[in-house]
């Protein structure tokens, strides 16, 4: 039952932020960041008013919904919604944390585009811009200064190739919490191979693949955790 519901834990964090959409956006920055210094690829900041801003509407109808942009996002980018919304709630860290990377980008417009590079220095900034999404990923193509004809073409499958196993692999199970350490007001958490304090992010291992975990709350006996940017409790000596 217990790897059951870890199996369910870890299927929701693979899900889109908005739902419905063939693209996975994230909401937590640090999160995304993390994930594209792990997999080499650039940060999408998509800074938006996603119910009341109509050219943020145009830009999610026309390229951010569209498969061929989803395609192009896969090979090259993280992407984190930083949104501004007027009528749908968002919870007081989540607004907050957008407030501080709207200051920290000087965002003066919505839609406004800012692209990160995987060690997150800013490499560009964009906005909406009309062709749909073949024009659009040639646009971030030439901002990132990736090659122009991957950035237009489909993808294609990997080529099939077998790798060659450790000698001595290593294998982590469950995500549980091992240990809570330090002092009330400077505590540190174990959690299977990664050492946090709140309000850091790491790669952790489990069951031999790696989750992007940040460290959200440290309490007595538990801590507050996002799964790939889905929040999670765990407890100490539990599962």
């Amino acid at each position: 039952m217990k790897r059951a519901i870890l199996l369910l834990i870890l299927g929701l964090a693979s899900l889109p932020a908005r739902a419905g959409e063939l693209a996975q956006w994230f909401t937590d920055a640090n999160v995304a960041q993390v994930k594209a210094k792990r997999e080499n690829k650039s940060v999408l900041l998509d800074f938006t008013g996603s119910d009341w801003c109509g050219w943020c509407m145009k830009l999610k109808k026309e390229v951010f919904d569209q498969p061929e942009f989803a395609e192009f996002a896969q090979a090259n980018l993280v992407l984190v919604e930083v949104d501004f919304p007027h009528h749908k709630h968002l919870d007081d860290a989540q607004r907050q944390a957008n407030e501080r990377l709207s200051e920290t980008y000087h965002i003066t417009g919505y839609p406004t585009i800012i692209l990160l590079d995987p060690d997150g220095r800013q490499v560009g900034e964009s906005g909406y811009r009309e062709g749909g999404p073949r024009a659009y990923n040639a646009e971030l193509a030439r901002i990132l200064k990736l090659d122009s004809r991957r950035a237009q073409e489909p993808l294609r499958k990997p080529a099939t190739f077998v790798p060659v196993p450790p000698t001595v692999p290593n294998h982590y199970g469950a995500l549980a919490l091992k240990g809570i350490s330090g002092t009330k007001n400077r505590r540190m958490v174990l959690i299977n191979n990664a050492n946090l304090m709140v309000g850091e992010s790491a790669d952790v291992k489990v069951q031999d693949k790696d989750v992007v975990v940040c460290c959200k709350e440290i309490r007595d006996d538990s801590v507050l955790i996002t799964v790939d940017d889905k929040p999670v409790e765990l407890k100490l000596g539990g599962h």
